[in-house]
Order: structure tokens, then sequence, then C-alpha cells
């Protein structure tokens, strides 16, 4: 119970709150045209689904937004109690990106009802014919209206107070807050696996785009790193990467076959967990638990360089990967560096946001 409240008191919950007009409405049999001697299958056999009285397509803008706003969360969060646990020094820039995109959903469905009746009769105009089916649907504007909203919501977590229940209850919690590193895993693999498919895979070379995945990789993980202790070693290793590579230029050769290696190392949970706990086990990397670092540092932006990590040889770590790297990817020695600094670690203002 006192590390699920140790790890409570540094998050905060944000829930997505977007309601989406479809566009859909039930297909009845009057509607069907049917060739004489048709027969429909009984109801208890078959349904028959939906009809669009709207083009998808004037919808699409909503669904969009609502997907982004997703993304804004599992870019520093990661999914928890139908909604994203939001480590508290991201709170601020969180509600910032989420109320920009409230406003732009806010323009779209003004927009969308201003020609509701238009878009409707283009819809009919494209399917002549059906023009029945269609009008007899069609809600008034004011239920599209109450239909088509998005807002958030922040709150706290916390243990509930002594009940005859409080007991299971707390063990509930618990269960869920001790998960949270697993699901933190499961999404980084997620994003480490969609980055090897679609930029790594194949490739003689890649542009410094590449670079951008890892950051955002490594900055979500070092904000979440109090969760579990294996964390902060996988910053570290993502720290050596990003220190070594070039400033300027395409990356192919050795740092390439290495940003494949450390993707590769990504996309599993269980060899992310595995490489974690490993150096864990040196000395020199058993660092305390990260209270909020400084974002990553890509080389090649215009910002001094961050402070580096203890060097790693990567390629000694990734032995279980070698199959998956070409034959001469092995070969690479990351060169020392003179100096190691001590790691920088900075404390978290917390926010208290009751909702």
């Amino acid at each position: 119970m006192q590390e699920t409240t140790m790890i409570l008191d540094r998050l905060r919950v944000v829930k997505i709150d977007a309601h989406i007009w479809g566009g859909r409405k039930k297909l009845h049999k009057e509607d069907l045209i049917l060739a004489h001697g048709s027969v429909l299958p009984p109801e208890d056999l078959a349904s028959l689904g939906s009809k669009k009285i709207a083009d998808p397509t004037e919808l699409a803008v909503f669904n969009r937004l609502k997907k982004e706003a997703e993304r804004v969360c599992l870019k520093v969060g990661t999914r928890f109690l139908g909604g994203f646990a939001i480590p508290e020094g991201s709170l601020d820039s969180i509600r910032s990106e989420l109320e920009q995109i409230a406003v732009r959903f806010r323009e779209a469905r003004a927009e969308f009802l201003a020609r509701y009746d238009q878009t409707i009769d283009a819809w009919i105009a494209r399917h002549p014919g059906f023009e029945q089916a269609i009008r007899r649907a069609v809600d008034p504007v004011e239920v599209v209206a109450a239909g088509l909203r998005f807002d958030y919501i922040i709150y706290r977590v916390s243990h509930p107070e002594s009940t005859e229940t409080g007991g299971a209850a707390e063990s509930s919690l618990d269960r869920k807050v001790g998960s949270l590193s697993e699901t933190l895993f499961r999404e980084i693999a997620q994003d480490a696996n969609d980055l090897v498919e679609s930029s790594l895979l194949g490739r003689q070379a890649v542009t410094r785009k590449a670079l951008s995945p890892f950051k955002r990789i490594r900055d979500k993980l070092n904000g979440l790193a109090f969760l579990d202790h294996r964390v902060h070693p996988v910053v570290a290793t993502l720290d050596d990467l990003l220190a070594r590579i070039p400033k300027t230029g395409a990356l192919d050769g050795p740092y390439l076959s290495e940003m494949i290696a450390t993707a590769l190392l990504l996309s599993d949970p269980d060899k992310i967990k595995r490489h974690g706990e490993g150096l864990t086990q040196i000395p020199e990397l058993s660092l305390p638990m990260n209270h909020g670092s400084a974002p990553a540092s890509v080389p090649g932006e215009d910002r001094p360089a961050e402070s580096v990590s203890p060097v790693i040889d990567h390629f000694s770590l990734f032995d279980d990967l070698a199959e998956e790297l070409e034959p001469d990817a092995s070969s690479f020695e990351p060169e020392p560096l003179d100096s190691v600094p001590e790691p920088l670690v900075t404390t978290a203002t917390a926010d208290d946001c009751w909702f």
C-alpha cells in the first residue's frame, strides 16, 4: 500500500471525454429494395445492420481530433483506469495541448452544424433511389449538436477511506497500480516495433528524423521511471545512444546498426525488463529513482548537449538479438567517453489538481 501511495502521489489521471455523433441509423426492412420473391432471414438469425445518413468523411475530423488527444496523453503517460496516468510534472503541457485540441474541435463542430442540412442533401444526391430511407432517419440539428462534444477531466486517485469493503478496494487498486509498468513496457514495445517496421528495416541509411522516435520513447520512460526500477537503466542506454550519434548528416553503418539493435530490444516487453534488470546489477548503473530529469537532446538541435550516461557495450547486451541484425553489426564497438558526469536529478513540483 505504501508503494502504491507513493506512485499515486506523483500521478494524475487524464480522461478524454469525447462524444462523436456517428451519422448512422438502424436499417429497416422498408429501407430495402428487394427483388420479387426475396425473403429476409428472421431477426433472431440476422440483423439488417445500419445505414449511413451523412457522409463519413464529414465526420472524420472529429475522430482525428479525439485520436490526437489520446496521442498527446500517451506521449508522456500510460493507460490507466480508462484514462491516462500522467506524471505531475507534465500536467501543464498536457493541459495546454488538450485545450488547443478542444478549440479546434469546437470550431469544426460549429462549421459542420452550420452546413448540416446541405451535407444531408449532398449525401442524398449521391444515392438516388434511397432518399426516403435516408430522410426518415435524419436527426434534427439539435440532436447532432448534443452528440458532438469534446472535453477532458484531470483527477487524482487515492486509496478509499476505511469502509467495510476497504480492504478489497485497496487490494484492487494496488493491483491496478502494480500493473502500470507492464502497460508502459507494452506501449513502448509497440512504438519501437512501429519504428522498426516503418523506418529502419531494410534501410542502408536513414535521415535524422529517425532519431525523434528514440527521443520520444526516452522522454516517456524517463518521466515514468518511478513506476519500475528497471526503467532508468533503459533510459541510460538511450541517452548513451543519442549522445554518440553524429551531430550532422545521414545515419548509416555502425550507427544505424546500433539504432536497429536498440529498437529491436525495445520492441519486446520482456527484453526491456531483462535489459533493465541486468543493468541494475552493475554497481555504477544502480542509480537512484528518477525524479524528472530534463528531456533528451537529439544531436543537431540548437541547444547544449545533455549529460551522458555511463558507456555501455551495447552489442554484448544485445547478444540475443544478433540473428536479427546484419552480419557485420556486432563488430561495432562504441568509442569510450573521456568522463562520466553525474546523472542530472531534479525534483518535480507538485500541482494539486482536484476536479
